[in-house]
């Protein structure tokens, strides 16, 4: 090969580089395969930004010999370059691609999350129109069609550069890697499309390739200038990104057709992928739905409707819920199953729920009938709390007799899946306080009774 065409490649893969991680800041995890494509992301990154990788991450899928000699080699490449690494075997090996990717990305996420850095990959144009193609034969619409150049967290520097780019810079370079026997099978969709589909195509059709990336970067560009709209809406977005709500009138003031564009954007906002079937369920119950009532959507996830609450503006929201939840960063909260102590011990976090002492009473004692989410009590007082329960009752001015507390939660419209983790107060084993629904008749500043202690309780998304 000629110095000239070693320039060429190197110069290419450089400028991809440095416009890649030009609006970048902080570490990466480089997640490197044992690959071609990632190897020579390897070997770029060492030698043109070794002060941008935080560590190489491996993962062997357990599927064979060949994983576990492919995340050797990363092995000892990184520690060859001084990178520190990072190996992982999975324990128990997927049998399908989107097992496999799930495994994959569990692991990369949980590395970022450690050196609270932000993954790189090895993705290049060619699997960005596998992707693209693969997702049109599954029917996919706009926002799925961007694929892999849709906003993302994850930086991506070979994505406008060809696999044969890349081969060459290997060939030049000497870059040692290892060919994964599963990328000449045609046992699965990707392999069939990469072998048989794609060529069969461009051969009928030449460009279509280029034809498709295309394709991509425009539905890119619409996808984004979705997502600036969406962040006009009054969104509200949970600390562990695992719920998402906004006011019911930026839907319901939009057209149909407006709401099947916004829907998957802001459940996206909460990890929820949405699905045909799930997109047009959500666009009538946008007109339909009644305030506490909820749709289970894609994969088990929820979204309601409810009011807001009291940190909230006033009024009706749609909530996503996604179904699997992960523990967000911080301190654990306590656990709403059984509490029990003296009043002024409450904790400052009890299950979803905030307690806030309150410095005067004075104020307070004025507003207290009018505001079910705060409770006065008298220092010492022995309480418990703990979730509500189907049995449970209350004497109320309203109800001295004593009355259901569900029938309080329905008045008050309390969604149906969030009564099993609503907190009941009690005194001697009575209900006397259920937060923002209802308070027990007995006045607790009534004469004789020591100074209170007031608290306010106030619900949060996690």
């Amino acid at each position: 090969m000629s110095e000239p065409s070693l320039f060429s490649a190197e110069a290419l893969l450089r400028a991809s580089l440095e416009v890649a991680l030009a609006p970048v800041t902080g570490p990466l995890i480089v997640a490197v395969s044992g690959g071609r494509d990632s190897m020579v992301l390897l070997q770029a990154m060492a030698r043109w930004a070794p002060d941008r990788i935080a560590a190489v991450a491996t993962f062997d899928h357990g599927t064979g010999p060949h994983a576990t000699e492919a995340a050797s080699l990363v092995a000892a490449e990184s520690r060859r370059l001084g990178l520190t690494v990072v190996r992982e075997r999975s324990r128990t090996p997927g049998h399908s691609e989107a097992a496999w990717r799930t495994a994959r990305w569990d692991f990369l996420h949980r590395i970022a999350r450690a050196y609270r850095a932000r993954v790189a990959t090895a993705h290049t144009r060619d699997d960005q129109l596998e992707t693209v193609v693969m997702r049109l034969l599954r029917g996919a619409g706009a926002r799925g069609l961007a694929a892999l150049a849709a906003s993302s967290p994850v930086v991506r520097p070979w994505l406008g550069v060809s696999r044969a780019e890349l081969a060459r810079w290997a060939v030049l370079e000497k870059v040692a890697y290892l060919d994964d026997p599963m990328n000449a099978s045609r046992a699965y969709l990707r392999g069939r499309v990469r072998h048989e589909l794609l060529p069969a195509l461009e051969a009928a059709t030449p460009g279509f390739s280029d034809q498709m990336v295309a394709l991509a970067d425009q539905a890119a560009a619409w996808r984004r200038d979705v997502e600036r709209h969406v962040d006009t809406l009054g969104l509200t977005v949970s600390a562990s990104l695992t719920r998402v709500s906004c006011p019911t009138a930026a839907l319901t003031s939009t057209s149909p057709e407006g709401r099947r564009v916004l829907w998957p954007a802001i459940c996206a906002r909460a990890g929820v992928t949405l699905d045909a079937k799930g997109t047009h369920a959500l666009e009538t119950f946008t007109t339909h739905g009644r305030v506490g009532t909820s749709l289970r959507v894609s994969g088990g996830s929820v979204v309601l409707r409810r009011r807001a609450t009291a940190a909230e503006p006033p009024g009706e929201r749609f909530e996503v819920r996604r179904a699997s939840r992960r523990a967000a960063g911080g301190a654990s909260p306590v656990a709403l199953g059984v509490w029990s102590g003296v009043w002024e011990a409450l904790p400052a976090r009890v299950g979803r729920f905030r307690w806030h002492r309150l410095l005067t009473a004075a104020p307070v004692g004025d507003a207290a009938p009018n505001d079910l989410w705060m409770m006065g009590l008298p220092r010492g007082e022995q309480v418990s709390l703990r979730v509500w329960t189907a049995g449970d009752r209350i004497r109320t001015a309203g109800a001295p007799a004593g009355r259901r507390v569900t029938r309080y939660l329905s008045e008050v419209q309390v969604p149906v899946l969030d009564r099993p983790t609503w907190p009941v107060l009690l005194v001697d084993h009575e209900p006397v306080w259920v937060p923002g629904v209802c308070r027990a008749i007995a006045a607790p500043s009534r004469p004789g009774r020591s100074e209170l202690i007031w608290y306010r309780c106030e619900p949060e998304c996690d």
